[in-house]
Order: C-alpha cells, then sequence, then structure tokens
C-alpha cells in the first residue's frame, strides 16, 4: 500500500491539482485510493463535495499533522490500495513525515526561480525528515503548469537548477491546461469533464496517463520496492 506525499513550502504551485490527477489516474486503472487533505483550505474536500466523485476515491480531512493518523484509520475501512497526503502549502506541510511513513515524496515546480528555491528546499527537508527516522525517503520534483507548446528560457533554468542542485525530478510534467483547473469547479473526473464540454480533455487525460506512469514505476517496480527507493534517495 504506497504511501505518497505531495508537499511545497509555498503555495501556489500545483500540488492539489497533482494530487486528485493522481487518484484519478490510479482510479481509472481500477484502484482503490485514499485522499487525505491536510490542507486548511480542504481544495479535496471541497472537490469530493461535487457531483460524480468516483466511487473508488475516498477523501478525508487531516486540518492538522495530528488528525493525519485519524484519517488514515478512517480511511483503511474501505482498504485502499493508495494513500495519497496532500500537505499544506507551507513549510508546515513537512511536518506530515512526522505523522506517516511515505514511499515517495513529490514536490511541484513551476517556470519561476522562486519554485526552484521552494523545489530544493522540499528536498532538502525531505532529506532531513528521512535521516532523522533513521531511513531515507525518496524524493522527486515535478515541473507544473508547463506551455503546450513553446517552453520559455527560465523553464530551462529551473531544470538546469534542479540538476545543478541534484535533485531528481520525474520524467513527465503537467502541462497547463483548462481542464486541470475546471476539475475543482464541475467535479468528477475526466468523464464528468468531457460530459461537461470542457476543451482538451482527451490531452489532459493523456498527460495525467503519463504522469500516474511514472510515479507507479517509480514505487512499484521490482527493483524500487521502499528499500530501493530509501537507496536511491541518497543519489
Amino acid at each position: 500500500m504506497p504511501n505518497i506525499a505531495f508537499i511545497s513550502p509555498k503555495g501556489g504551485a500545483g500540488k492539489t491539482t497533482a494530487a486528485l490527477l493522481l487518484a484519478l489516474g490510479l482510479a481509472e486503472s481500477g484502484a482503490r485510493v485514499a485522499l487525505i487533505d491536510s490542507d486548511p483550505n480542504k481544495p479535496l474536500v471541497h472537490w469530493a463535495s461535487l457531483p460524480d466523485r468516483p466511487a473508488s476515491i475516498s477523501v478525508h480531512p487531516a486540518p492538522t499533522v495530528q488528525d493525519i493518523r485519524d484519517a488514515v484509520r478512517e480511511a483503511s475501512r474501505r482498504e485502499p490500495e493508495w494513500f495519497i497526503v496532500d500537505t499544506e502549502g507551507s513549510e508546515r506541510g513537512a511536518m506530515v513525515f512526522a505523522a506517516l511513513r511515505f514511499d515517495l515524496a513529490l514536490t511541484p515546480v513551476a517556470g519561476s526561480q522562486l519554485d526552484l528555491r521552494e523545489a530544493i528546499k522540499a528536498a532538502r527537508m525531505t532529506e532531513a525528515f528521512g535521516k532523522r527516522a533513521g531511513s531515507a525517503l525518496a524524493h522527486r520534483a515535478f515541473l507544473t503548469r508547463v506551455p503546450p507548446a513553446l517552453k520559455p528560457r527560465t523553464l530551462a533554468t529551473v531544470v538546469a537548477g534542479l540538476r545543478a542542485a541534484e535533485v531528481k525530478m520525474l520524467p513527465t510534467g503537467l502541462v497547463e491546461k483548462e481542464a486541470f483547473r475546471a476539475l475543482f469547479a464541475i467535479g468528477g473526473g475526466f468523464e464528468a469533464l468531457e460530459a461537461a464540454g470542457v476543451w482538451g480533455v482527451p490531452a489532459a487525460r493523456h498527460n495525467t496517463e503519463s504522469f500516474v506512469r511514472d510515479i507507479v514505476d517509480l514505487v512499484r517496480r521490482p527493483d524500487a520496492a521502499p528499500s530501493r527507493l530509501a537507496a536511491e534517495a541518497h543519489g
């Protein structure tokens, strides 16, 4: 049962959207998913209140770190195959590591120097928490809000900065899509978006499938069991 945490020392980089897309992609493949909403603004709780939430996705509020264990116990009654935790968009969000052992931490990075600095900070915080726990914790950054056509020079600078800081990245980034934003207004998943006439849903679905595949391959490939991931976190 993989435990995935989405963390970022700042808000607005696309953390919650990515957590939801991972859940939707896993659900479309037949997996049962528990989403733990540890963001005080409860964006995933709001999404779950809209129509057409997939039955295989449950959402559980955990407004403080202390609530996470209770939320996990509640979610466990549904026997999920994946736990996904969306944390607060601040440095306090990393305290989630004190509440639950994770297989992988993911940090979104938009195309700005500020996001670059915060992603490096998130990687260092993840490393520090792993050391305190006595075993390393795997971390990956991933690009968000990638322009669908021309890639600006700032994006290449961000990627170069991550590589220079030895922060590992997922191969697939999330492209800027209207369909991704519409999820929080319409609810449900990609079928609901198509029914509502949202433009660009097939491309959004394809992008999500690649993103989810990267994460599943990283967590579940035979040579990347949690102990292997822990070793990889040291580089």
